[in-house]
């Protein structure tokens, strides 16, 4: 059972994560909303070239459409379509988004899922030889690769297993690999010099009941935090890899919207990141 006092302070958190999550998706979609309502060519209206219209008449319908598409009230429509799947048309592809969406989820959602888990997979080994055998033969390789790593930008290591027609999660979890060591590795230098840990290994505990019972256990919510933020990471390293090697998911989608200065997709895209990172962001700090 959980104690009263850490069950009201789950509450508390979840309540306030909720709160928190749901003011950064309305201020993104409030910002996408508005991204779109103020684009370029928005509020023109066709028949305001009909030679059979009076200018009154052309006059008489721009103030309609101004009121009728009001940024208060273009915001809430905005919302409400967006909730149902509905983010307009492409104007670059001339689609519904949600069609364009649709059939490259699923590409990124790969790349994604096994490049974060390789990510995490990898820099949390490279941490731990690093800190808990306490050698300096491993110690410093792993510093050094984390370092070259570091410095080796996502769409060249990217292309490096494109070329060689390897799988390009690889890519992302080495991109990853870097940020994820930083942090894991200091998170277990704390818990390796706790006097906690000293004392039961003073005790004559074994390695794997120490490891278990010291530092992972303890270190678990920070742990369940550090996936969080390497599942945005890795996001993140998705636009320049898909880019870069023409793989057809969100990534390249995202580009290709920016370059073709397609704001309903970029809107669109904008408003879905900012709910993946909130959601992910409160789920983390659930996890504390």
């Amino acid at each position: 059972m959980i104690p009263a006092g850490r069950e009201s302070t789950f509450a508390s958190r979840f309540a306030l994560g909720f709160l928190t999550f749901i003011a950064t998706v309305l201020l993104g979609g409030f910002a996408a909303s508005a991204l779109v309502r103020y684009s370029p060519g928005f509020d023109v209206d066709e028949n305001i070239w009909n030679p059979r219209l009076s200018a009154v008449t052309v006059a008489a319908r721009h103030a309609r459409l101004e009121r009728e598409n009001s940024l208060p009230r273009f915001y809430v429509r905005y919302l409400s379509r967006a909730a149902q799947g509905d983010f307009g048309v492409s104007e670059s592809y001339s689609l519904p988004v949600s069609e364009l969406l649709k059939d490259r989820v699923r590409v990124s959602a790969r790349l994604l899922i096994f490049g974060t888990l390789g990510g995490l997979a990898l820099g949390g080994l490279l941490a731990w030889l690093s800190v808990w055998p306490r050698r300096l033969a491993l110690e410093l390789p792993a510093l050094a690769a984390s370092g070259l790593l570091l410095a080796i930008p996502p769409a060249v290591l990217a292309l490096f297993f494109f070329f060689r027609e390897w799988p390009l999660w690889l890519g992302v979890a080495l991109a990853l690999l870097p940020r994820v060591f930083a942090t894991a590795r200091s998170l277990l230098l704390d818990f390796y010099n706790s006097p906690a840990l000293l004392a039961a290994r003073a005790r004559g505990l074994g390695s794997v009941r120490l490891a278990f019972r010291y530092v992972l256990g303890p270190a678990a919510p920070q742990l369940s935090a550090l996936v969080g933020v390497a599942v945005v990471l890795a996001f993140g390293s998705l636009i320049p890899i898909e880019g870069l090697c023409d793989v057809p998911g969100i990534g390249q989608l995202t580009l290709k919207g920016a370059l073709a200065r397609d704001l309903p997709l970029l809107s669109a895209l904008g408003l879905i990141i900012t709910s993946l990172v909130a959601g992910v962001q409160w789920l983390g700090d659930l996890a504390q």
